[in-house]
């Protein structure tokens, strides 16, 4: 059956840093009306809530809910069935709901750039990216910069004492300020400089969501985090992406990210493209 959707699919691309793809954090949806791209939070918990982690489950939550959505959704409604669908998880896991409600770093989490075939509109629901005929949209969060030169500071200073190899299979630099990306949590969905949205189910409905209206005969590229050099190809992308595994593996210098190629996966993080003519 011929699909009605109203783009052209060029390019698709999910891919898992693990070998076990059943642990891929990232996924892409495509229907009549809607293509998107959703990346789930690497967990930080404490708790250990959720099967495989909370990045797979909140990742196929989303998608579980954006595979249902009517053509002429609306983005705040978009937002809100994720987020409700969010929270009838945290019922059913059997966990107290106080956990969810005073405990931020334990809650499911996802961004997502969803574009609407309706309404020509792509809607940037966390940093996710989005490029429009060739020109990127910036959605780098603050605190992941600062986030991202601490542990850069953290890496070079255990360099200088000589502590840290870039052969270690573990991340001491992470793993130093795992505290600080863990009190991330307490600025989700806040405003001020820290702030920032991601999906949790505890959604602010008023919150103001970056919206990039497209053209007909746009060329769009929707990504994750993943690609931290994105370009207007998956080729040209993949090929950034291998040249920093190359001349940057520990991610502290040319682009500062609070986790590094770890030896033995494929990438320093899940990784999904996707490029369409709208």
């Amino acid at each position: 059956m011929e699909s009605k959707i109203a783009m052209h699919i060029t390019e698709q691309h999910c891919q898992g840093k693990r070998s076990d793809q059943s642990l891929n954090e990232d996924g892409l949806i495509i229907t009549d009306g809607f293509a998107a791209v959703v990346d789930g939070v690497t967990s930080k918990s404490v708790r250990h809530l959720w099967q495989l982690s909370g990045g797979v489950v909140a990742k196929n939550l989303a998608i579980e809910v954006i595979a249902k959505l009517p053509t002429d959704t609306d983005m705040r409604h978009v937002q809100q069935t994720i987020d409700e669908r969010f929270r009838q998880a945290y019922r059913e896991c059997g966990a107290d709901a106080a956990i969810f409600t005073d405990e931020p770093v334990e809650r499911l989490q996802a961004n997502a750039v969803v574009y609407s075939a309706a309404r020509y509109e792509a809607w940037l629901f966390g940093d996710c990216q989005i490029m429009v005929n060739g020109e990127q949209i910036p959605t780098m969060k603050h605190v992941d910069e600062l986030l991202g030169e601490l542990r850069a500071f953290t890496a070079l200073a255990l360099q200088n004492k000589g502590e840290h190899q870039s052969s270690n299979p573990t991340d001491p630099a992470r793993a130093m300020i795992l505290p600080f990306l863990r009190l991330q949590s307490q600025f989700a969905n806040k405003r001020g400089p820290y702030g920032y949205f991601v999906f949790d189910g505890f959604a602010d409905l008023t919150y103001p969501i970056r919206t990039v209206h497209i053209n007909s005969g746009d060329e769009v590229v929707l990504a994750s985090d993943g690609y931290p050099l994105l370009r207007p190809t998956l080729a040209e992308s993949e090929q950034e992406l291998q040249r920093l595994k190359r001349e940057d593996p520990e991610l502290i210098h040319e682009y500062q990210s609070t986790k590094g190629f770890t030896p033995g996966n494929d990438s320093f993080d899940d990784r999904t493209y996707l490029r369409f003519i709208a």
